[in-house]
């Protein structure tokens, strides 16, 4: 930590401001909390007035919600963690996106995590990956999708991916253009948000994009992709991978 980060909470519980507060004060951040709000229209005075470095908000406020406020203020040059209960399609949205969340009730490790995460993150496509949560929790089918590698964050077209290969606990995004994203995130994760309509996953190691399948081996069992990568297909997944392929066919 270079130096105090500003920091503002937005909840419309004020227990909850409370709480996370506290949490603050008590823990080994340095983190100064120079406002707090609890409705949209003073969330968007407090963050112009005080202008945090991070911004604390909760994604469903009494009259609207934490989107509301991002889209009202003057500019947007701070990080966000959203502050959320349990909601699979607001998580499911920050998955894809790359943006940063905690749920309530607020386990303080990973509050710690978000904060060390967002000091390191690009300010830059934060917007972007706004765009792109509130196009999942919208349509739940967006067109695009954040890639968080430990250098960048790259926002990619999901029909643009050609495979995702698991690299222990990391996972490594082909692409059409002929790069590769290592992502710190496993491919389970992948699995779980990708439209499994598109994507296949053939083997524990690859979840493979029907629509850059170059060549299939049924002797061997492995899939060339368009990039001239390879997939291979286990013993398990065979017959469901033939029987999605001869429906992906008659498409």
């Amino acid at each position: 930590m270079l130096s105090m980060l500003k920091a503002v909470i937005i909840d419309d519980e004020i227990a909850s401001i409370d709480s996370l507060e506290l949490l603050l004060n008590n823990s080994q951040t340095d983190i100064d909390i120079v406002g707090r709000a609890s409705d949209i229209s003073n969330a968007i005075r407090v963050i112009n007035e005080t202008k945090p470095d991070l911004v604390f908000l909760d994604i469903e406020l009494g009259n609207g919600t934490g989107f509301d406020v991002l889209d009202s203020v003057t500019e947007i040059d701070f990080s966000v963690i959203f502050v959320t209960a349990y909601n699979q399609y607001a998580i499911k949205a920050f998955k894809y996106a790359a943006v940063d969340y905690i749920l309530k009730p607020i386990d303080v490790g990973a509050l710690y995590a978000a904060i060390n995460r967002v000091e390191l993150a690009e300010l830059m496509s934060f917007s972007q990956r706004m765009a792109i949560a509130k196009e999942v929790m919208l349509d739940d089918l967006p067109p695009r999708i954040a890639l968080a590698s430990l250098d960048s964050i790259e926002i990619v077209e999901i029909d643009k991916i050609i495979q995702f290969q698991a690299e222990g606990n990391y996972t490594k995004v082909f692409l059409l253009n002929g790069k590769s994203v290592l992502v710190s995130r496993s491919i389970k994760e992948y699995e779980e948000l990708v439209s499994l309509s598109l994507f296949f996953r053939c083997h524990k190691s690859h979840l493979i994009n029907f629509n850059h399948i170059k060549r299939v081996d049924k002797h061997k069992n492995f899939v060339v992709m368009v990039d001239d990568s390879v997939a291979f297909i286990s013993r398990r997944k065979k017959a469901e991978f033939y029987a999605m392929m001869e429906s992906f066919l008659k498409m």
